[in-house]
């Protein structure tokens, strides 16, 4: 037990982050040609530019070094790799810059318990601007708390790139504020407050917010007790109590055991109330499950509220809670890094899946539709971004550039009696971006029930 403190938590942490690196590594393949991942990496390698869309400008660092390795012409599998760990290398540095710079140890440790203890769930979802926003969450907390809190250039950079992650971002830096001020009342927070309103403004001022984020709220709070009664969220949380929410709730008891034994019934209570808020609204803004990865990802909001406490009262908590804490972290780095393993296995099977359609299609064919009863869900996972997966598996395992493309019945029954053996972007006919359509796919706008020719290639 007395090999449980801080110091060596912290060093170990900075294996788990390594371990995570080459892990990223060695499932690159399985974690970028997936999804979102896929659909930046096919947009950024043809247009040679960064993709941010909806102002999540932060979503560029991990681009740098793939931008590059584009920018000279290295091979596919070598971009592959780099944009798969450079997502994480990203995060690696923030979890230094506060640990080291910041010096706010603790911090940067429960940051990567948040991070890890739903990797299993996140880690082959690569392109999550929520990661980006817990990130920040955590550096915003770091630095007020540090001895660098009068840094005004500090504070403002800071800010930017949390309110430029994800709109999430929002509801971290009310509650850190909240925070602030009932368990450090010698902090002033009007200045923080002040400073992120405005850059907050701005932003929806100039860049706005997103359709998707859009009808999300307004759905949740259409019938706010309705859409609450039958949340997917409840099932989901359920589901949690025998896996990894195990660890959230130690958490919670220490922390709660805390508070009121040193008789802090005021914090205790909004800590309480805060937690039950914050469930509900995800709950209600996520009440449809319209995506479960974006649910799983959300819940950071939920995780960094329960261990908020642990920054602002870390020095009062007697040794023994401190190493409690620290041990419950260290096994859920342990638990974490088995459970990649364990789930990587459907991803890898996916990845196979896909190569065994591609290796059917015709020599003279570059693309085609595969039909709903032709395809295992369970094996898939996803379908909206087959062309975009399929498009970099062939170039970067068969060396050639073919595609297929999920027929759904919503989409696409008007058109294919008369295409049957037609390809169409993944959104359906004519995708909201054109000039994704002009540069990608040479659709005609002019020409509305145009299809798309044999154009859909990786680099041009």
């Amino acid at each position: 037990m007395k090999q449980i403190s801080l110091v060596n938590i912290w060093k170990l942490s900075h294996l788990i982050f390594i371990v995570l690196i080459i892990m990223a590594c060695f499932f690159a393949v399985e974690r970028v040609c997936y999804q979102d991942s896929s659909y930046m990496l096919f947009r950024m390698i043809n247009s040679g530019a960064f993709i941010a869309e909806g102002g999540r400008w932060v979503n560029i660092l991990p681009q740098l070094i793939p931008w590059i390795f584009i920018k000279i012409g290295l091979p596919l599998n070598a971009i592959i790799i780099c944009f798969s760990a450079m997502h994480i290398v990203v995060l690696y540095l923030i979890f230094i810059l506060i640990g080291v710079k910041l010096n706010q140890k603790i911090i940067a440790i429960s940051f990567l318990f948040l991070l890890i203890v739903s990797v299993n769930e996140t880690f082959f979802d690569v392109v999550t601007e929520t990661k980006y926003s817990l990130a920040f969450a955590a550096l915003f907390s770091a630095f007020i708390l540090s001895e660098k809190s009068n840094k005004l250039i500090a504070e403002i950079l800071i800010l930017i790139g949390g309110f430029f992650t994800h709109p999430v971002f929002c509801i971290y830096f009310i509650f850190i504020l909240l925070y602030l001020t009932i368990f450090r009342p010698e902090k002033k927070y009007v200045k923080y407050l002040f400073i992120g309103s405005i850059i907050f403004v701005a932003k929806y001022i100039f860049i706005g917010t997103t359709n998707y984020e859009d009808s999300l709220v307004r759905y949740g709070f259409s019938d706010i007790c309705h859409n609450f009664t039958n949340s997917f969220i409840h099932l989901y949380f359920k589901g949690l109590f025998s896996t990894q929410f195990v660890y959230f709730i130690g958490l919670f008891l220490i922390i709660s055991f805390h508070l009121l034994f040193n008789k802090k019934y005021l914090q205790f209570f909004i800590y309480f109330m805060t937690l039950i808020f914050i469930y509900f609204l995800i709950a209600i803004i996520y009440s449809k499950g319209d995506s479960h990865m974006m649910i799983q990802k959300t819940l950071f909001l939920f995780h960094f509220i329960l261990v908020l406490p642990l920054f602002f009262t870390w020095q009062q908590f007697s040794l023994l809670s401190q190493r409690i804490v620290l041990l419950i972290c260290l096994a859920s780095f342990v638990v974490a890094i088995v459970g990649i393993f364990n789930v990587s296995v459907k991803y890898t099977e996916r990845v196979k899946v896909l190569d065994a359609f591609m290796l059917k299609l015709p020599l003279q064919s570059d693309k085609y539709i595969i039909k709903e009863d032709q395809i295992n869900h369970e094996k898939l996972l996803a379908t909206w971004a087959l062309p975009h997966e399929t498009i970099l598996l062939s170039n970067s395992c068969l060396e050639r550039s073919m595609s297929i493309k999920n027929f759904r019945e919503r989409n696409d029954t008007l058109f294919l009696s008369r295409f049957p053996n037609a390809f169409r972007p993944a959104f359906g006919y004519p995708m909201a971006n054109k000039d994704l359509n002009l540069k990608y796919f040479k659709v005609d706008e002019s020409k509305p029930n145009l299809w798309l020719d044999s154009t859909f290639i990786l680099g041009e």
